[in-house]
């Protein structure tokens, strides 16, 4: 049986190849789509859940004095813990202090390290390729290396118990090499090196106090502890051993499971919003594959009754139309697996580029394969079962004869409903995309506060091998950049407007301890606002014709930081830092800019004078004629070709650096206009089946029409005039729904920009005009019909 089930499916197929292949290109792009999208909920929602322990794993946070809560601390605190509370099982830091160069015969690689303790591999869950962890990072001189810097420098060899220099300088023993690093894990290095290490450096040694907040800390609780009992006790730890001036901090255990939403708070929204995506694109494709099947299935009205006739079952039938559907669906399946493995995911890996990638692994990723199988399966059934209902209930007797008796308007409404249904969803993408667009442009439009034309930044931090030997050399170079008529001025830095450090200290007003503010700050530099034209409310930059500047600890605040202390000015006014002896004066006040993009707000900010102008990390450059500026970048690559190091000299465009800042956003709208394109296609597809199913059931009534004079263009606008109607009627619905996921959406960013009346006209209209052109086509086709053949239709 199954056999002529097949078989008759085929020639099914076949005689209406058209509406097939549109049904089949339809759904396999669709499917590729939700599979993508179904893939990346996937890996979002199980992320961190390699490590073993994840339930027992917490991390400690600080709150500050305007009860923000973030994830350092101070680096004693987990040795503390430790000795004081048995409910910890054990623990680890994880700091990223610095990235040491590794070295093994002539081949040298800097990767992203991380300092961890002995006990690092108690805690989380990362496999090791090679090496024992429970031993791994015991030694001081010990590393441990990811599989990918450890085919770099020691090809397919295992490296465990191998030598390699370490900043050129000290000897350390490979003794584990990691296996891949889960996507979807917080945790990302390439490089482990003991925590111990750290105590070598003397900036490190100087802030490990019981003040300075900057250690990440993770604990793993015993089997059946408390976190809640364990945070009660927390107070008197920091009143037992924090520094005087941080007594008033606040300590909070939090679920490392949660630590990926605290990190990004916009993850759970980049869940739902893949989720939702996905649900309604499954819902166009499956409208469409219900629609362009009951427009195929009509003309075999006669078949279906003769089945019956002769004593076919219900479930004989519905059997036929779930085999052919099911075959359409199967094919569309391993077409949309091929599109999506081979371009979409590839795609977006490209366009995540160091984020999230989606790699497929089958072992661990059945959950999505099981999800996708079962979606195809309903679906399938679902528009096999449609049109079969929809045959049966014809009246038979007519049906034998070729005749469909029932009203075309009261036998359309479900699939007009549908229409409906499916229209509204492509408005809604339509609209999303335009909203995401818009909110894009207004970022990238927006005033940053500084002059972002014009500046070259040269990334200067090179890795020299002789650091002394370079900064004198810098120096060179810097006086000759004073002489170029072609340099209005430059600043040699340790951050750019779109490179600023997340450093921040509480600082109070000398004489007033009551008036804390929590700043974000960092090292100023000569010429920064001269060379990106930040303007000064008050005061001015700093400067080396003014010793004062480093006797009196200069510093300049922007104008969040000035209404923080609540003042009208601020030049001339001294700061104190909590356990700091220093007194800082303030030279200058900066009208706000955006130091980071317009996702965040601008916060307190202070920048510190950090001595005369030298060589830094960054040497950005104002210039009078950009037209000249390959003369100038070939000038200072010569100069720097000349001092040895390990990394080449890049620069870029300041225009250019603050539109990467967007990139991620970018990438977003990219990925939401393609799924938009495949919503309104498929949409088109679906009206394009219920149009042909109108045509061919008033194909006498077109015939009897022209036969009595009507135009082509009266018969072509009667067809389209009720899909046109169905089309308004959508869009109508997706307005005010678009409207309020737009406004959720925008309401992630602090500067965001304003809905208008013309996103819902523009979309509005791109709707029309593509249901238009779809039904057009199929309209003027039957309008051309000869209507001696109309007439002969039944």
């Amino acid at each position: 049986m199954l056999r002529n089930y097949l078989k008759i499916a085929l020639r099914s197929l076949w005689n209406n190849r058209l509406l097939t292949a549109i049904n089949v290109l339809g759904l396999s792009v669709g499917l590729a789509c939700v599979v993508v999208l179904v893939l990346f909920a996937q890996k979002c929602l199980t992320w961190d859940t390699a490590h073993e322990k994840l339930d027992r794993i917490y991390y400690v946070q600080t709150t500050s004095t305007d009860g923000t809560a973030y994830n350092e601390t101070v680096y004693p605190l987990l040795g503390q813990m430790l000795r004081s509370y048995t409910e910890i099982e054990t623990g680890t830091h994880i700091q990223n202090f610095n990235n040491p160069w590794i070295e093994y015969k002539g081949k040298n690689v800097q990767e992203e390290t991380a300092y961890v303790d002995s006990t690092f591999f108690d805690v989380f869950t990362f496999p090791l390729k090679y090496g024992n962890p429970a031993t791994a990072l015991v030694s001081k001189r010990s590393v441990v290396l990811t599989e990918k810097v450890a085919q770099h420098l020691f090809g397919n060899e295992n490296p465990v118990g191998k030598t390699v220099t370490v900043n050129d300088t000290l000897q350390y023993q490979i003794t584990g090499v990691l296996e891949e690093i889960p996507a979807n894990s917080s945790q990302q290095f390439q490089v482990l090196m003991p925590a111990a290490n750290l105590f070598d450096q003397p900036g490190f040694r100087e802030n490990a106090d019981w003040y300075n907040t900057f250690s990440n800390t993770f604990i793993l609780l015993r089997e059946g502890a408390n976190p809640a009992q364990l945070q009660a006790k927390l107070p008197q730890l920091v009143k037992a051993h924090y520094n005087a001036d941080a007594k008033s901090t606040v300590l909070r255990l939090a679920a490392y499971q949660n630590f990926v939403y605290t990190e990004n708070p916009r993850f759970a929204g980049l869940i739902y919003g893949s989720v939702i995506i996905a649900v309604f694109l499954l819902l166009i494709i499956s409208i469409n594959l219900i629609n362009l099947n009951t427009a195929s299935s009509l003309p075999r009205a006669k078949e279906v009754a003769m089945r019956q006739v002769v004593g076919a079952t219900r479930w004989l039938v519905l059997r036929q139309f779930w085999v052919e559907s099911g075959l359409v669906v199967v094919v569309s399946l391993g077409l949309s697996v091929l599109f999506a493995l081979y371009y979409l995911i590839p795609t977006f890996n490209q366009l995540g580029d160091r984020g999230l990638q989606l790699i497929v692994d089958w072992n661990t990723d059945y959950p999505t394969i099981l999800t996708v199988l079962g979606v195809t399966l309903v679906v399938a059934l679902v528009a096999g079962t449609y049109p079969a209902l929809f045959l049966l209930g014809l009246k038979t007797t007519d049906a034998v004869k070729g005749k469909l008796s029932f009203s075309p308007k009261r036998g359309l409404i479900r699939q007009r409903l549908l229409i409906v249904i499916q229209f509204t969803l492509a408005v809604v993408f339509i609209l999303g995309t335009i909203v995401m667009r818009g909110q894009i442009v207004y970022m990238k439009d927006a005033k940053l506060g500084y002059e972002k034309e014009n500046v070259l930044i040269f990334s200067t931090d090179r890795a020299y091998r002789n650091v002394d030997q370079a900064l004198v050399q810098g120096q060179t170079i810097l006086n000759r950049l004073r002489a170029n008529p072609n340099v209005v001025s430059f600043t040699s830095s340790e951050q750019t407007p779109v490179e600023f450090m997340n450093n921040f200290n509480t600082y109070y007003p000398e004489g007033n301890e009551a008036r804390k503010v929590h700043l974000r700050h960092g090292p100023g530099a000569v010429g920064f606002t001269e060379t990106f034209r930040i303007p000064m409310l008050e005061g001015r930059n700093f400067s080396d014709q003014t010793p004062a500047d480093s006797v009196n600890h200069a510093v300049i605040i922007n104008e969040s930081a000035m209404k923080a202390f609540g003042w009208t000015t601020a030049v001339g006014k001294k700061l104190r830092q909590l356990n700091d002896p220093l007194t800082y004066t303030i030279v200058g006040v900066t009208k706000d800019y955006h130091y980071r993009d317009l996702k965040d707000k601008v916060g307190p900010m202070l920048q510190s004078y950090y001595g005369r102008q030298s060589l830094n990390t960054y040497l950005s450059v104002r210039l009078a004629d950009k037209a000249k500026a390959p003369a100038l970048i070939a000038q200072i690559e010569r100069e720097f070709a000349k001092i040895p190091a390990r990394r080449p000299l890049t620069y870029a465009y300041l225009t250019d650096e603050v539109a990467k800042a967007y990139r991620p956003l970018d990438n977003i709208w990219q990925m939401i206009r393609f799924v938009t394109l495949v919503a309104i296609l498929t949409a088109c597809a679906g009206i394009f089946g219920l149009i042909t199913l109108v045509t061919r059931q008033r194909t006498k009534e077109i015939g009897i029409r022209k036969v009595l004079g009507a135009s082509v263009v009266s018969i072509a606008t009667l067809l389209s005039s009720d899909f046109l109607k169905l089309v308004l009627l959508a869009i109508g619905i997706a307005s005010p729904l678009g409207w309020w996921l737009g406004e959720i959406m925008l309401n992630y960013f602090a500067y965001r920009a304003q809905t208008q009346w013309w996103h819902f006209a523009l979309a509005g209209t791109l709707a029309v005009g593509i249901a238009l052109l779809t039904v057009s086509y199929q309209s003027i086709k039957a309008a051309l019909m000869n209507p001696v053949k109309s007439l002969r239709s039944e």
